[in-house]
Parts: structure tokens; sequence; C-alpha cells
């Protein structure tokens, strides 16, 4: 959730470890209107697709954002295959400049097809919300007029679920968490309701301090008053995850897994860097997997010859795959100034996993991953900042002219049928 209710323990060092933490709070929450404003050059490079369509004005020639270095030129793929039956939202694109329809346009991307639209529905508002938007079932969970609701093929009108633009995922089928903020000082309440309407669930009240991260097949995942992870159930105490993480270091969840860093570092990119400069930023040790169900814990050392992985933060990518088998996590590439990253796979299943780098995946900061809708491929930026998928069971790679993936919101579903 919101990344504005974590607090930090008292005690020694707590004012500049405060300080550090507030700046890299306020770097995440800059991160949208950076990508707004850097969108609209990628919206530039799309003039050639025939189904791309929505009135924009055409903008002055722009310097494109400059690639991530690779160690060699690699061979371009052929299309990602239509196979792989998977619809790609990302947002925000083009002028960055808010309309009555709420905000600017999204592209949509489907892989089965090819084709390639810019398109209004759903109006999504920026701010600073996390997550922005969700998939549940079929239906797209955005912040619109509150927490809103619309089918995936964007057919039918949004429905309004709450007057709150506050929301979590649910381990529930086909549910939201709608969280609302106490007006004045108190703890946050949070209710379950259905994707597809009718009456919220009862109101639970929140432990004092604690935001509601994501539901888990045990209980509530949330941030403690003392920005620690936790899973909790109404009536019982907390329970903090192994090596009481940071959930400033969250990288993904779901129903039964939960990935955090550990032993992480503040980083910071150069005054002078091609690509958010004097950004803050975490560099891992450890990558923690934990399954809430079982108990298992997997802990992955950060790649050798890399600074140590860089979390996202929750709700923000996908990085776990359908089936809960793979996660895929970027880790930050030399020298630390430049803030490059490379993209690593993770299989969980074994007793002792390990991560493969990602063909051709050297990207910047906060890139984001997305999993086609069976899992069996993983969507990422590659090289010339276009949209890559790379298949799993394979090894299979292929590409589009999609500019990628430098959005606020990137998100994966099954493509429409018909």
């Amino acid at each position: 959730m919101k990344t504005t209710n974590v607090a930090l323990a008292p005690g020694a060092g707590v004012e500049a470890e405060a300080l550090i933490k507030e700046a890299r709070r306020r770097q995440r929450r800059r991160q949208l209107v950076v990508g707004l404003a850097a969108l609209t050059v990628l919206a530039g490079a799309l003039g050639g697709f025939a189904d791309l369509h929505g009135a924009s004005q055409r903008r002055p020639a722009s310097r494109p954002r400059p690639a991530a270095r690779h160690d060699a030129r690699p061979q371009v793929p052929g299309p990602i295959p239509g196979s792989v039956d998977t619809t790609v939202l990302m947002w925000p694109v083009g002028d960055p400049a808010f309309d009555s329809a709420g905000g600017p346009p999204a592209y949509l991307d489907d892989l089965s097809t090819g084709r390639l639209s810019q398109l209004q529905k759903p109006a999504i508002s920026a701010g600073d919300y996390q997550p922005l938007l969700i998939t549940v079932g079929r239906w797209l969970v955005y912040v619109g007029n509150g927490a809103t609701a619309i089918r995936d093929d964007l057919t039918g009108r949004p429905l309004v679920l709450g007057n709150t633009s506050f929301f979590a995922p649910s381990a529930a089928p086909d549910r939201v968490w709608l969280v609302y903020l106490p007006q004045r000082a108190g703890p946050d309440k949070v209710r379950s309701v259905s994707v597809t309407g009718g009456p919220p669930g009862p109101a639970i009240t929140l432990p004092t301090g604690a935001a509601l991260i994501e539901g888990t097949d045990a209980g509530l995942l949330l941030t403690g008053k003392n920005g620690e992870l936790q899973l909790w159930n109404r009536g019982a105490a907390g329970r903090t995850l192994p090596y009481s993480p940071s959930a400033s270091n969250g990288f993904a969840a779901s129903p039964r897994l939960v990935a955090y860093g550990t032993s992480c570092a503040d980083e910071e990119t150069a005054g002078n860097a091609h690509y958010e400069p004097d950004s803050g930023y975490a560099a891992c040790g450890m990558l923690r997997v934990f399954n809430v169900v079982t108990g298992r814990l997997v802990s992955v050392k950060a790649p050798p010859g890399t600074a140590g992985w860089v979390p996202n933060g929750f709700g923000l990518v996908s990085a776990i795959a359908p089936g809960d088998g793979m996660i895929a996590a970027y880790a930050a590439r030399g020298p630390q100034g430049l803030g490059q990253t490379r993209l690593y796979l993770l299989r969980l299943a074994g007793s002792r996993p390990r991560a493969a780098a990602v063909p051709s995946s050297d990207a910047f900061l906060f890139a984001r991953t997305g999993w086609s809708a069976s899992g069996s491929w993983l969507l990422y930026q590659g090289p010339g900042t276009h949209l890559w998928a790379y298949q799993v069971t394979t090894g299979r790679t292929g590409s589009t002219r999609t500019p990628c993936c430098q959005y606020t919101v990137m998100d994966t579903f099954n493509s429409p049928k018909g």
C-alpha cells in the first residue's frame, strides 16, 4: 500500500536514517512525474504503428532515453508469438497534461494479435497510490473516481467499488481490499469487496500504525508501526517475517509468497548520470522468498559481480510468476552511479535455488516486468528500450517495437476473445 505509512523505530541514528528513507520515498513519488515527462518521447516512436489510434499533437523531436549498455550487440529475435495469449497495459503515455477524461492515455498491446492501441479508458488518476492498478480475475481495479473496476476487455461502464482511492489485492478470488484512512489520528480500516459489485464486508480495524500491503492465504500482510513486514489476523498479534525485513525493501507478494530484500544498503545515482541523477535506491545482499502457508524460506544471494538486488516496492511490479514457481528480480550493476541493472530469473523449486540472467535484459532503475497469463513467458525491457519476452521452458526470446518498460503501471492479463 502507500509508502507514507512506514515509520522508523526510535533509537540511535534514527534521525539520519529517517532522512535517507524520506529522500528515497520522495524520489519514488517523483517517478510518476518523471515517467509522464519521459514517455512523451517514447510516444513518438510509435508513429509507424497502423493500429495506434487516438488524437495527439506531434511534439518536437527529442533525444531518446539512453539505453543501458550490453556486453555484446544482441541479435533481435522474431516477434512474440500470438500463442502467448496475453495483453499488456502500460500507463501513462503521451502528453502528461491531464484532461477531462481524468488523465493521460495508456498503451494496450495485445500480444496475441500484435495490435497496439492507445486509449483513454481506464482513466487512471495519478497520485501517491500503491498500487494504481491490479488485475483481479477478468477485471481491472484502478484508482479512478475512488477505487474503480472495469472488465479487462474495457467494455461496459466502470464500477466504483468504494469512496477511497486506496486498495490492496485479496487472496480471495474476485475480491479486493478497500482501505479507509482516518480523518484524524488513528488506525486504518479495511473492508473486503467484490469487483462485480455488492455490499462490502465488515470493517476491520488494523493495528495502530500499520498499513495493509496485500491479503494472503495466512492473513493480512502489513507494514508494522516500525516499518517491518508482518502477517496479521484479527484477534491475534502480528507475526514478523524472518530476518525482520523492512517493507520499504519489498519486491512482490502473492497469496502464498512474499519476496523482500535484507542486508540492504542505500545507494544513489551520480549527479551527472544520464538517467535519474541523484536518485536514491536500495541494493540488497539477499533476496528472501517466504511461503506464508508452509513457512519455507528461500534465500538467494545477489549474483556475483552485482551490487545487490534492487527492490521496486510492493504493488508496483509483477515479479512473481502465476503458480508461484518463479520470480524475476533486477540486480544493480556497476558502477553504482549509473543506475544500471540486469534482470535475473529465480526458480524456487529445489533445495538450492539460483539466479540466472535473462538474455539481453540490461535496463535502468525502476524498469517494470510482467508475466504472460499462463506464466510461461517473462516480459521485460530489451535492447532499444523495446518490449521483449523470454520463454522460461525453452530459452526462446521474442520482441516487439513497443516502447518498454519505464512505466508507472505495467499490467498483464489474458487477451480478450473475439
